[in-house]
C-alpha cells in the first residue's frame, strides 16, 4: 500500500504542491483528478523519486521512502509509467520489457514476461518489432508491461490516455483495471475524468497543489468534478 501524507514540493520559490495526501491500496485504482497546473504530475514524480519533497512523507507498506531516488523506489517495488510512454524507440518490444525486469533474476524475468505476454497479447505479436514503430496505444501497453516486469507493489500512471485515439482509450483503461486486479496498488493521474472514473475505486481531487476531496469513485459528485476541472473534463 502507498500512503502520501501532506506532501510539499517546490521548484525554487514556486510551491507547486502544498499539502497533497493520497492512498493507493492493494488491488485498487486510485484516480487523481485536477485541472492543468494543479500539481498532479509533480506529485507523482515526487512520489516516484524524481523530485525531492520539501515536506511530507511517502510510505510503501509502512516503510518511509520519502526523498529516495527513483532507482531506490523501483527496488522497493514502486514504479512510474510516465506521461508520453517514454519507450525506448530503437529497441524491440522484448528488449524494452527486459529492461523493466533488470532487477529480477533470469528465471523471474522469463516467468514475468510470459505473464505480460498473456495479459498483453499485442506485445507478444510485436515482440521482435522496434518499439518506435508501434501505435500510441500499443506503446502504452508496452509501458504498462515494462512496469509490470519490475514486479511492483505500486504502479503510478501519468495520463495514460493522453494522445490516444478515442477507440483506444477504453482498451487502455481496461488494462489499468486488469493491472490492479493482479494485486497491485495503482495510482493514476488522468485528465479524461470520465474514462478514469469507469475503472477507479477511489478518487482524490487536487486543486492548487492541495487535496480538496477524497472518497469512493461511486460517491464522486459529477457537478463537483465539473466545477474543479471544467466542462470539457467529462466526455459523455
Amino acid at each position: 500500500m502507498l500512503e502520501v501524507n501532506d506532501l510539499h514540493v517546490s521548484y525554487g520559490a514556486v510551491n507547486a504542491v502544498q499539502g497533497v495526501s493520497l492512498r493507493a491500496e492493494v488491488g485498487k485504482v486510485t484516480l487523481v483528478l485536477g485541472a492543468n497546473g494543479a500539481g498532479k504530475s509533480t506529485t507523482l514524480r515526487a512520489v516516484a523519486g524524481y523530485h525531492k519533497p520539501k515536506a511530507g512523507s511517502v510510505l510503501v507498506d509502512g516503510a518511509d521512502l520519502t526523498g529516495s531516488r527513483a532507482h531506490k523506489m523501483v527496488r522497493n517495488q514502486l514504479v512510474l509509467v510516465p506521461e508520453g510512454r517514454r519507450v525506448f524507440a530503437t529497441l524491440t518490444v522484448e528488449e524494452n520489457l527486459r529492461i523493466g525486469g533488470y532487477r529480477a533474476s533470469r528465471a523471474e524475468v522469463e516467468a514475468t514476461m510470459a505473464e505480460v505476454y498473456e495479459q498483453f497479447p499485442i506485445l507478444s505479436d510485436r515482440k521482435g518489432q522496434q518499439a518506435g514503430l508501434l501505435s500510441g496505444g500499443e506503446q502504452q501497453m508496452l509501458a504498462f508491461g515494462r512496469a509490470v516486469m519490475s514486479q511492483p507493489k505500486v504502479i503510478l500512471m501519468d495520463e495514460p490516455s493522453m494522445g490516444l485515439a478515442p477507440t483506444m482509450v477504453d482498451s487502455v483503461m481496461t488494462k489499468v483495471r486488469e493491472i490492479a486486479d493482479r494485486g497491485i496498488a495503482v495510482l493514476i493521474v488522468e485528465q479524461n475524468a470520465d474514462a478514469g472514473l469507469r475503472v477507479a475505486d477511489q478518487v482524490s481531487v487536487i486543486t492548487r497543489g492541495k487535496t480538496v476531496w477524497t472518497g469512493a469513485a461511486a460517491d464522486a459528485d459529477t457537478a463537483a468534478v465539473h466545477a474543479v476541472l471544467g466542462e470539457t473534463a467529462l466526455e459523455k
